[in-house]
């Protein structure tokens, strides 16, 4: 065979492979693009930067499973994790995590001085968007008192998303403990004391007081009846760190098919790590660490002892702030199930309400009863201000959801209405 056929032969060889290689590209690159394109539908935000930022969180352990940045406390049943924050935002701010694991872009702890105003909030979510949100209207009311004129006015958060007493309780009495000095405590609360204690915590089997679903975030303190269990959870954990991590070092990581890969590869991961944890929830329930005691067998003994709860560790942070010479205003927080409490507007009525569900009945059974008894601790001497009708005149959408959380007009109008209580102590003291 001549060279010159040889090359000829070559040379087609040549062209069929480079015309595959072509072919390869443009099916790859095809490809690439139904990739990206599936990752919009999947998620809205599904661009490859976002993924890395997603990949990033999940690689550090920051959000390799719900409440990651939640840490178990001694005391106060869970704090936010510093060396692990998460992100927990207030309209556009970010929440810092201090030192002692509140969400605060200060310490907890300060002592009296005559060129400071020290006022803490204590309750669940709706007490801390409130101070996050508010902060700056409750310094302009406050700041032309007599008693405040000239002073700087700090706040210190107590309130985390999720507590309910005796958290409020326990966290002023641990700062208290600590050094922290108060000229004011405001305690907003009554949502999460009644539907949370009844809907989450008993309904699971978990004791009344404890801590907001006790037995979920419990679940990783080793019950030595269930290690495997336990070790199942750690297992599926660390296989999505490790998939994070993987996908950031691979020099494949700028690919939309790469990130598409991990992603439903990821949300196999975290469902089945959703979905153990409620097995081994559901395997715990006669845990005494995982549930604590028993509630009582009666719904109704179930009710009259979340009320009470609430009731007694109002009037002993009432005590404990007269015996410190603190102020306390105990603010009964406004929700949209209270019958009559606010004309709805059609995107609350659609996005906002659940009529009839758990909520709904659970707030028309025992927010009654928390205004009767409200009224009962303010004839008796403590400062209780009951706010479930201050949005009664509001024509505009304040709430956002259907649980309990307004927007910034509410938090607004909520400080506008407390100022006046908030100024007559003052007077008084």
């Amino acid at each position: 065979m001549s060279n010159e056929v040889v090359q000829r032969q070559r040379r087609s060889r040549g062209r069929v492979w480079l015309f595959r290689l072509i072919i390869l590209l443009v099916v790859y690159g095809v490809i690439e693009l139904i990739a990206e394109g599936a990752m919009k539908i999947i998620h809205a935000s599904g661009s490859v930067a976002m993924l890395h930022l997603w990949q990033k969180d999940v690689a550090s352990g920051e959000n390799v499973s719900d409440g990651a940045f939640e840490t178990i406390h001694p005391y106060l049943g869970w704090v936010h994790n510093p060396q692990n924050p998460g992100a927990e935002n207030v309209g556009s701010r970010k929440t810092p995590v201090n030192h002692l694991g509140f969400r605060d872009d200060g310490e907890s702890v300060y002592h009296r001085a005559d060129d400071v105003f020290i006022v803490g909030i204590a309750g669940g979510s709706v007490a801390f968007q409130f101070s996050w949100a508010a902060e700056e209207l409750l310094k302009q009311k406050l700041a032309d008192h007599p008693r405040v004129r000239g002073r700087r006015i700090q706040f210190v958060r107590l309130a985390l998303s999720g507590y309910k007493q005796p958290q409020q309780l326990i966290a002023y009495s641990y700062l208290t403990a600590l050094g922290a000095e108060f000229d004011l405590i405001i305690n907003i609360d009554g949502f999460n004391e009644t539907v949370l204690g009844i809907q989450e915590n008993v309904i699971s089997n978990t004791a009344l007081s404890y801590p907001r679903s006790w037995h979920v975030r419990s679940i990783v303190i080793v019950d030595p009846r269930k290690s495997a269990d336990t070790a199942r959870l750690l297992h599926l954990r660390a296989k999505r760190q490790e998939m994070a991590r993987d996908i950031l070092a691979s020099p494949l990581n700028w690919s939309p098919l790469m990130n598409l890969v991990w992603y439903l590869r990821d949300q196999k991961a975290h469902n089945e790590l959703t979905d153990l944890r409620l097995e081994v929830s559901r395997s715990k329930r006669t845990s005494f660490i995982h549930h604590g005691p028993a509630n009582s067998s009666s719904d109704a003994a179930v009710e009259e002892e979340a009320i009470a709860i609430w009731q007694r560790c109002s009037l002993a942070m009432h005590q404990l702030c007269r015996a410190n010479g603190t102020l306390y205003l105990h603010v009964l927080q406004p929700n949209q199930y209270v019958p009559d409490s606010k004309p709805l507007t059609e995107f609350e009525k659609k996005k906002c309400i659940d009529p009839g569900g758990s909520v709904d009945l659970t707030v028309k059974a025992l927010f009654p009863q928390l205004i009767e008894k409200g009224r009962k601790m303010k004839a008796d001497g403590l400062a209780f201000s009951d706010q479930t009708p201050v949005f009664s005149a509001v024509m505009e959408s304040v709430y956002v959801d259907p649980w309990c959380h307004f927007n910034e007009k509410g938090n607004r109008l909520l400080c506008e209405a407390i100022v006046p209580e908030i100024l007559l102590l003052l007077d008084q003291q």
